[in-house]
């Protein structure tokens, strides 16, 4: 079974005859817009609650079936500026229920375990128009990056002469492209929130201790707040110092948060950026650093930098004084900030530790794997809280005949 995935905002059916004659087998079309896919919000329900399926009913949950009995999926996306557009990272955002919240270590970095027995091929179709050499780059290599962790092997068709699948190459990320720069201390500086949770999120823990240190220094607006979008997004060519604080899903930022970013015009002022994850590693994350990058340059904004901080997942299950020494550090960074115009490089490499697991940090969490430790103090206990636990190796969509076969 092969299904192509139609997410495009004008969904001519021309491009399906080209790409149908790369394929012997008959393609099923699905064509999901901005109504068929609702934007993840983190509520972990598919994992924790109902695992393997999403607690949201419309098009794009109706379609898991499709996708995970497919030998190939395709996936045709626009991009908006210089990325792949906000439908796009929501259909990405909503295959985690495909997979474990249990962890595995893969070349030194973490990957949810899966949940089935096989992943379909992953074929992307983008238009170039637009784009720029870098932003086209960065593209290829966060799709091979999701692609990767997706344990999925990935091509992309482009037009030479006529559509043909060419496999995409495994390529270091190309942050630190564009080096921090600086400014004068600020008067103010606005941070948007972009945690897609309803409540009790890290972002917004870690955010009201900002503004707690830094008082009308610091204007906090969160991006669920959609109605505030158009307000904001024409105040964004006025402001001079803007900054988005978001969690990392999927490798890169939230859907609504990208939606939101396809609204902005290029202005003067900085801009800069904060990634938490609840990876141990900070380098997740910077493939999405790279796109922050070229985002600061098509906004023509100076850009003063990208913070990164992993390992944040666990915040809110520590007592509340190890939650106050984990925040600070953050807290601090946009101190520093505001106060000088610029971040502390070594609060950024603080921050950042490890880049990757070394061999100590590897050998412990390997420990903690092998023995189950990770599971046994985090996910089971909620599991068996939500009545989940005896479904947690579920695999809901998978066909009879994709089962035998994996068999």
């Amino acid at each position: 079974m092969k299904t192509l995935f139609d997410l495009r905002r004008k969904q001519n059916t021309d491009i399906y005859d080209l790409i149908q004659h790369l394929y012997d087998e008959p393609l099923t079309i699905v064509q999901l817009g901005d109504e068929a896919i609702t934007p993840c919000t983190g509520c972990w329900s598919c994992w924790l609650r109902t695992p393997g399926n999403c607690i949201m009913k419309d098009a794009m949950a109706a379609s898991y079936p499709d996708y995970v009995n497919s030998s190939t999926v395709v996936l045709l996306m626009d991009t908006a500026q210089g990325f792949i557009d906000h439908r796009a990272k929501a259909f990405l955002d909503r295959t985690i229920p495909h997979y474990h919240p249990y962890i595995e270590l893969i070349g030194g970095e973490s990957h949810h375990v899966a949940r089935y027995p096989a992943y379909p091929e992953l074929v992307f179709h983008f238009s170039t128009d637009g784009l720029s050499k870098e932003e086209e780059q960065l593209i290829e290599d966060y799709l091979y990056r999701t692609a990767y962790h997706f344990k999925s092997q990935p091509y992309r068709i482009v037009n030479d002469g006529g559509f043909q699948l060419r496999p995409l190459a495994s390529r270091s990320a190309k942050n630190k492209a564009v080096p921090f720069s600086s400014v004068a201390p600020m008067d103010k500086l606005v941070i948007y929130n972009g945690s897609p949770r309803r409540s009790g999120s890290n972002s917004t823990l870690i955010l009201k201790k900002v503004a707690e240190a830094l008082g009308d220094k610091v204007e906090v607006r969160d991006l669920k707040k959609r109605d505030k979008w158009e307000e904001w997004a024409e105040a964004f060519t006025g402001e001079k110092h803007v900054m988005f604080f978001t969690p990392l899903y999927v490798h890169a930022m939230p859907s609504h948060v990208k939606d939101f970013m396809e609204k902005l015009q290029a202005s003067e002022g900085s801009i800069s950026f904060f990634v938490q994850s609840g990876f141990p590693e900070s380098s997740q994350s910077h493939y999405l650093e790279a796109y922050f990058e070229q985002l600061a340059v098509r906004l023509g904004r100076t850009y003063l930098g990208t913070a990164i901080k992993g390992q944040v997942e666990g915040l809110q299950m520590r007592p509340p004084q190890a939650q106050e020494s984990m925040m600070l550090p953050l807290v601090k960074a946009i101190e520093y900030l505001v106060g000088e115009g610029r971040f502390n490089p070594e609060d950024i490499r603080k921050l950042a530790y490890p880049v990757r697991m070394e061999k100590g940090m590897k050998l412990v969490y390997m420990i903690f794997l092998k023995f189950g430790l990770l599971n046994y103090f985090f996910w089971d206990p909620q599991l068996k809280k939500n009545n989940a636990f005896e479904k947690r190796f579920d695999r809901p969509h998978l066909s009879l005949t994709k089962e035998k076969k994996s068999v």
